[in-house]
């Protein structure tokens, strides 16, 4: 099937369009990226019609392992750039979700249910059972309408686990590596040679991603927010397309390492960080490009050490996963924020999360309430995950915080 934008959905496609031909039409790198975003669910659906195995995917630590199998994941991410109000319509109508739901939720399921009776071929999900309860509960509905779902068990590691319980947490995620590949491909045998290719992969990019933030240091408006972002995402699922994305990467090193050196752009920039999912309403980044913001500084995607290879590549991926901040308690991250703010001079922090999810509010008081008393100012927003405008509310106060740091 060939993705039906809603109303919504189309206007925010015209919007990636823009900042493909405009606002970057000076970087034939970011100009290929959003090709690739524009073009991977449809073209993962066709692939999945033409026998490859392909899932809905929204636990970022398996994505080697699926592509060392010869699947392509589709990330959660983009359920939501591709959903509308109709989506979140028929979960709180259908499956009387309370209008209180986390719009991620609701936005996933709405479409994933709009996307079954339109015919998909994507009828697999894997999904974490330490995401949320709304989501636990989303699975099961899931299974009802005849998706195949699949849930790793809790992946946590708390402060202060070394030692023995430490490595008792890598052998039991080892274990749920092998159950997930099980699931995956019908056989818990994995291709190790194929797996360990990919973990070079990804450290390579990794390695040319760390390049790039450097670079982007001095030239602080190559890439505007909007192409950053949907950079960042990328390094977690490639878009479906490793080496389209590979190439991406390397062109964009190719084109930043070629530029002079301007002084006055670097003085102008207001360096910030962004913490938390990333929001549907592009109208969010394009006020931030408008005050004179550069996001420089990115604290949930992990392209700050790499797996190591010298080791069993299914071990590797549990304890690269185990030593992220994205397994265990909020306090890791924020030491990943504080890295990134001595890195960049950061002058401002973006809290950013979804409506309805109040496990990331108390998450993001706890970083304003810490960074405030460092003296490091921030501004927390709740967006939608399906795609929207923003309202002109959340505008003026993006506006205002940048105008402030200036």
């Amino acid at each position: 099937m060939s993705t039906v934008l809603t109303n919504e959905a189309q206007e925010q496609l015209n919007h990636i369009r823009y900042s493909r031909d405009t606002v970057h039409a000076h970087s034939p790198a970011i100009q290929k990226l959003f090709n690739l975003v524009i073009d991977y669910v449809d073209d993962a659906e066709i692939a999945g019609k033409n026998g490859t195995k392909v899932i809905w995917a929204g636990v970022p630590w398996a994505m080697p392992l699926i592509y060392s199998a010869g699947a392509i994941p589709v990330a959660f991410s983009e359920v939501g750039r591709i959903s509308g109000q109709e989506a979140i319509t028929v979960s709180e109508d259908y499956y009387q979700m309370p209008a209180e739901t986390c719009s991620m939720v609701k936005a996933t399921a709405g479409e994933w249910h709009l996307r079954k009776q339109a015919g998909t071929s994507i009828t697999r999900i894997f999904g974490s059972s330490s995401g949320c309860e709304p989501y636990n509960l989303a699975w099961e509905v899931m299974k009802k309408e005849g998706f195949d779902v699949y849930t790793s068990d809790v992946v946590y590691r708390a402060p202060g686990v070394e030692g023995e319980r430490y490595e008792e947490l890598v052998r039991y995620f080892v274990d749920e590596i092998y159950d997930f590949n099980e699931w995956l491909t019908g056989s818990r045998e994995i291709d190790k040679e194929s797996l360990h290719r990919e973990i070079a992969r990804k450290n390579y990019l990794m390695r040319r991603m760390r390049e790039i933030m450097d670079l982007r240091l001095q030239h602080p408006f190559h890439v505007k927010s909007l192409g950053i972002m949907y950079l960042m995402n990328g390094l977690t699922h490639y878009f479906g397309k490793p080496e389209e994305y590979t190439e991406v990467l390397d062109a964009l090193v190719e084109e930043l390492s070629g530029l002079e050196a301007d002084e006055a752009e670097r003085q102008r920039a207001i360096p910030l960080i962004w913490t938390g999912g990333s929001g549907q309403e592009f109208g969010i980044y394009e006020t931030i490009d408008n005050a004179g913001g550069a996001l420089l500084g990115f604290v949930s995607s992990p392209y700050t050490r790499d797996f190591p290879e010298d080791i069993d590549p299914v071990e590797s991926v549990a304890r690269f996963q185990l030593q992220s901040q994205m397994a265990g308690a909020s306090i890791y991250r924020r030491h990943v924020i504080e890295q990134q703010v001595d890195r960049i001079q950061a002058r401002g922090l973006i809290l950013y999360g979804y409506l309805g999810c109040s496990f990331g509010s108390v998450t993001r008081e706890m970083y304003r309430d810490y960074f405030h008393n460092k003296g490091i100012p921030s501004i927390n927003l709740e967006g939608t995950f399906q795609v929207g405008a923003p309202s002109g509310q959340l505008l003026t106060r993006i506006k205002a915080f940048i105008e402030m740091l200036s």
